[in-house]
């Protein structure tokens, strides 16, 4: 049963809970049971993450069992039921991070698009346009890549998007500094505080399509 993925994929074994995923896919087993013990499996790895259980390595294990495991059933269940996240690195060839929050994200029922990495904010710009995200997350670790942040949010204010899409900022160089001086909607340190900060913006933005 799909439990026996979330024991391969805690117990740090991806190839594993790959080969179980087949199986139960062959013997006719719900991808959406699946994709619940995979979704289980990455919010328990990142809670012990937060509490000093595993270390980086450990949880990009269960980061790979879970981009395993969701491309066998990515097309047998629903996505983006939360909302739609566009995601990137500015600037430099950092990903490990952005993955594990991407993974996150999509273990909480978002649809995520992954512009990469070593972005220019034309990048994003495009990536905006085509994706119409309801959140944008950027990571930013090197201090020449915040200047492209500042092109995105005047991107987004004059073309009449920032009332109806989130922009949030991750990485090195990221702080409520950052945040303020740029005039985005916050900042997170960690994939916790992430996924809780997308999930307050969603909120809100759920209010105001209501109102409006």
């Amino acid at each position: 049963m799909p439990n026996q993925v979330y024991k391969f994929a805690m117990e740090l074994k991806p190839f594993e809970a790959e080969e179980e995923i087949k199986r139960l896919l062959l013997a006719q087993i719900s991808a959406d049971e699946i994709l619940g013990s995979l979704q289980k499996a990455m919010i328990d790895a990142c809670e012990k993450y937060h509490a000093g259980e595993f270390a980086i390595p450990h949880l990009w294990a269960v980061v790979t069992t879970f981009s395993m495991g969701y491309k066998l059933i990515k097309d047998r269940v629903k996505g983006g039921e939360k909302g739609k996240v566009l995601m990137g690195t500015l600037g430099s060839m950092h990903y490990i991070g952005k993955d594990i929050i991407k993974f996150l994200f999509m273990a909480n029922g978002f649809e995520v698009r992954d512009l990469g990495e070593n972005l220019l904010a034309e990048d994003y710009i495009d990536g905006i346009r085509e994706f119409n995200p309801d959140v944008i997350g950027v990571s930013i670790f090197l201090t020449n890549a915040i200047p492209s942040l500042r092109e995105i949010v005047e991107f987004m204010k004059k073309s009449s998007l920032r009332d109806r899409m989130k922009i949030i900022i991750g990485g090195v160089q990221a702080n409520s500094e950052v945040a303020k001086k740029f005039d985005v909607d916050g900042w997170a340190r960690d994939p916790k505080s992430a996924l809780s900060l997308v999930n307050t913006l969603m909120d809100e933005l759920k209010k105001v399509k209501r109102r409006g």
